[in-house]
């Protein structure tokens, strides 16, 4: 198994041992000889956390606000993955990052959190706590998570969201009275859901049960799909919308980037909405407040998907590699052009098969194994 990055570097936040503004095409990452295998990799703002299958943490990148949970109080970046020794013996199944804050989900299902927490989006109150916080547990339920710039939202093992951190946009779905929040609270007046992702400053969640989306935060780029007229989009939605959007099959992910929503369904449709200013749903065409499915050339299945703050990347089932959107740090790995207007082939030759792939912020990582390596 090999790992791959490249993308916007400015902190060392693709971990190939060198600090630059960015890495223009994927290059291989030397990995910690501890580490075993990838489960899962989380991109952050300027930094990225690493989850082996034995359940160990690595991190690298940016440290300003202590979210990469490195020992070393004076270090501020590091361009190469290092292992989270703080949380040694802690065995972990999944891992998130927002802009400059982290989390982790122990195999007990308990909430870790570290980073900034200005604005109590660790779930920490702020008056006994720090607003720069090393790794603290929570004694909080969580199966999974997503961070968004500056708060959090959790699904417990009943179906549940519960959010903390900013929420003057609404993104809190709490209602208008509740702005702000350093403790994590229900949201009410939602469905059991499966699926949860934050954005810049709005949240989404899906229900399998019901076939149904809810939505609520900022939705100024019409990344709510909801209207105070037929010209006009609602500015701020303060408590969860319910919205039949069409969809039959299951949902395989829902992802979000700054201000566009992504599904990925069961039988690899791709479909997208939102903002459209650098073609990051995958068209130059004039965003028309629709649903739009984002086709890969000739008819090639989707195998995966990874979404960045304004990019994506798409892994087909001919183990091609695709992407699109904002290319100002070289995101998508294609060329030095500023925006990628629709699907195109990221040129990405190796021996082995691409089998998981990652994105967020403006930086990528893809893993690829030998061919016929059953390990």
């Amino acid at each position: 198994m090999k790992l791959w990055a490249w993308g916007a570097n400015s902190h060392g936040q693709v971990g190939v041992g060198i600090i630059n503004e960015q890495v223009e095409k994927p290059t291989r990452v030397d990995l910690p000889e501890s580490c075993n295998n990838i489960k899962q990799i989380s991109c952050g703002g300027g930094h990225t956390l690493l989850l082996d299958n034995e359940g160990k943490l690595y991190s690298c990148g940016w440290n300003l606000n202590k979210q990469l949970a490195i020992d070393d109080e004076s270090l501020k970046e590091s361009a190469s993955f290092k292992r989270v020794w703080c949380l040694s013996g802690i065995t972990f199944t999944n891992i998130t990052t927002g802009w400059d804050f982290s989390g982790a989900v122990s195999n007990d299902n308990f909430l870790f959190v570290w980073g900034s927490n200005n604005n109590g989006q660790l779930g920490l109150p702020k008056a006994h706590f720090s607003e720069l916080q090393k790794p603290f547990r929570l004694q909080v339920n969580a199966c999974s998570m997503s961070m968004g710039l500056r708060h959090t939202a959790i699904i417990n093992s009943k179906g549940e969201v519960w959010v903390t951190g900013c929420g003057k946009h609404g993104q809190l779905g709490l209602g208008k009275e509740i702005l702000l929040s350093d403790r994590f609270q229900k949201v009410p007046n939602i469905g059991k859901i499966s699926h949860i992702a934050c954005g810049q400053n709005h949240t989404v969640a899906w229900s399998t049960k019901e076939n149904a989306l809810y939505v609520w935060g900022d939705n100024k780029h019409g990344q709510l799909l909801q209207r105070c007229s037929t010209k006009l989009w609602l500015r701020n939605v303060y408590e969860p919308q319910k919205i039949d959007i069409g969809i039959k099959k299951k949902v395989r992910k829902l992802l979000s980037g700054w201000t566009n929503i992504l599904i990925l369904l069961e039988n690899s449709t791709i479909l997208t909405w939102g903002r459209n200013n650098y073609s990051q749903l995958g068209t130059d065409e004039p965003f028309t407040g629709k649903l739009i499915t984002i086709n890969l050339p000739d008819n090639r299945e989707v195998k995966d998907v990874a979404m960045g703050s304004e990019h994506t990347i798409c892994l087909a089932e001919d183990n091609t590699l695709w992407a699109w959107g904002w290319n100002e740090h070289a995101n998508t790995g294609i060329s030095l052009d500023p925006i990628i207007h629709c699907p195109t082939l990221v040129p990405f030759e190796c021996d082995g098969n691409i089998i998981q792939i990652y994105a967020g912020g403006a930086h990528n990582f893809i893993v690829t194994q030998e061919k016929n390596n059953e390990e």
